[in-house]
């Protein structure tokens, strides 16, 4: 793999990931705080094996390509996390907590 296919795929990881961040806040925003719960846990567990199995092994090969939210050099463009499957940027609304708080606010 040269080092440029290894940045497409660094970006790849990096978009499942937040894909992955943006998927739990979708589950909170509409499910049982139960269900989010589980779902998180889920979540953390794929984002563990992805970090371990794939993306760890890759940034030994390529140091340069070590992310700066990790400590690294490289500075993640946003256009690799794109397009966006749930956030604010798409108008996600209130998490149950919030609503919970409107609601006894009210």
């Amino acid at each position: 793999m040269t080092l440029s296919e290894a940045k497409e795929l660094s970006h790849l990881l990096a978009r499942i990931g937040s894909h992955l961040v943006q998927s739990a806040i979708f589950v909170e925003d509409h499910d049982t705080t139960e269900n989010c719960s589980e779902y998180r846990k889920v979540v953390g567990k794929l984002m563990g094996d992805m970090y371990l199995d794939a993306m760890a092994p890759l940034y030994r090969r390529y140091p340069e390509l070590l992310p700066d939210y990790l400590d690294g050099p490289y500075k993640m463009p946003e256009s690799a996390y794109l397009p966006r499957f749930y956030g604010t940027e798409t108008g996600a609304g209130p998490s149950n907590s919030q609503k919970a708080e409107q609601a006894e606010q009210e």
